[in-house]
């Protein structure tokens, strides 16, 4: 018999399942020998049937007399002799002898005596509680993390591993690469195509003169590319207009961070290709905020103001008052301007409409006699179409 573990169900030897639960008994059965019954009690010995003078003692009553008699003992010691007879049933209502008693006396002594045979106990299952099922772990896969891919590979579909295009199977996971992507040669590959490594203990006879014609291709590839931009410098006057100036701001901030402070360039004279008669354009330059120079937009549309020097200067940046001094939003003010130095450099500046003096950097080097404002854009105003700066002064770093 085996006994389920989980529901305590009695199943018959030879289940593979138990019959209540259904789980596998060789994991949640445990099989109980059972004990084997105990041998059967002998059959009693046919008693004989007593002869015919012996049955009419019996119902005479003349044996019972003789047996109740007490027997005198003998005298020589020697046993008394019991007449050998089988133990006859006793007649309804007679007493049993005391030969009788004592015989069955003996013989429950003995049968008391004789050690029975060790039958052991059958031991019955108990009830065990199921055990809280286990939880498998999944199965662990490797994932392909970095891997290069090479063109022409296939990429498998299942664990991403790359196998070479002569493969039908993964190499990794097994796979069918029936419909496995294929990697793609890069563009740059197809015109520049990688040259492989030379077998193990070969040297190829080429390799120095394939060396020495890369090495000048680059260098006349490299020479080309230095002469284009050379002539678009020298051909392109407004690329090498932004060139300088690039160069230019690059070089004044770096003057500037490292260098000391502004000084002051005082220019000597003002001109202007317009002026009112009562603001011309010395006022520009007299150092008082107050007064300033103003020119009429309607008949001139773009005026501008030059600032001579009495020689050979480098400015790097201008401090600009706009507006009418204390009238600053009576007239207009500039906007975008356009300075125009004697050596044909120039650079643009957006103006802020501001009343306060405004410092604006920028780098011009050797400015030989002057330094020309053109007013290109202004800010309006609804009470005048006239344009007006109030101070105007350049200074360099030393």
């Amino acid at each position: 018999m085996i006994v389920c573990k989980k529901c305590g169900n009695q199943n018959p030897d030879g289940e593979t399942f138990c019959t209540s639960c259904h789980s596998f008994l060789e994991w949640a059965g445990e099989k109980v020998v059972e004990a084997p019954p105990p041998p059967p009690p002998p059959a009693p010995a046919p008693e004989p049937k007593p002869a015919f003078v012996e049955r009419v003692k019996q119902a005479v009553g003349i044996d019972d007399a003789k047996v109740e008699a007490p027997a005198s003992p003998p005298s020589d010691g020697a046993a008394a002799t019991v007449p050998a007879q089988s133990n006859p049933e006793p007649a309804a209502g007679a007493v049993p002898s005391p030969v009788t008693s004592s015989m069955s006396g003996t013989a429950s002594a003995a049968a008391a005596a004789t050690p029975a045979a060790h039958v052991p106990a059958a031991v019955l299952p108990q009830a065990v509680a199921p055990a809280p099922e286990r939880v498998r772990q999944e199965p662990k896969t490797d994932t392909v993390t970095g891997q290069r891919y090479k063109p022409g590979d296939l990429i498998c579909g299942q664990c991403g591993a790359g196998n070479s295009p002569d493969r039908h199977f993964c190499q990794k996971c097994g796979a069918n690469l029936s419909a496995a992507v294929v990697v793609k040669t890069p563009w740059y590959r197809k015109l520049f195509r990688a040259r492989s490594a030379p077998a193990a203990g070969t040297r190829p006879r080429s390799a120095p003169v394939e060396r020495a014609y890369g090495a000048a291709l680059f260098r006349v590839i490299a020479a080309g590319i230095v002469v284009a931009v050379v002539l678009a410098y020298v051909a392109v006057p407004p690329l090498r207009a932004k060139v300088n100036g690039t160069v230019g701001s690059v070089y004044a901030a770096a003057h500037r961070h490292f260098a000391g402070h502004g000084v002051p360039v005082r220019a000597s004279s003002a001109n202007a290709s317009s002026e009112l008669s009562t603001h011309p354009s010395r006022l520009s330059i007299d150092l008082v905020k107050d007064t300033y120079w103003a020119a009429n937009t309607s008949t001139d549309k773009q005026p501008w103001i030059r600032l001579s020097f009495g020689g050979t200067v480098d400015l790097d940046g201008i401090l600009l008052t706009s507006g009418a001094g204390k009238d600053f939003a009576t007239l207009a003010r500039p906007k975008d301007v356009q300075i125009v130095f004697s050596d044909k450099s120039s650079t643009r500046l957006t103006l802020k409409d501001d009343p306060n003096p405004t410092q604006y950097d920028f780098s011009s080097h050797v400015v030989s006699s002057f330094a020309e404002i053109h007013i290109l854009s202004v800010y309006p105003s609804a009470q005048s179409p006239d344009v007006a700066i109030a101070e105007v002064e350049f200074f360099k770093i030393e």
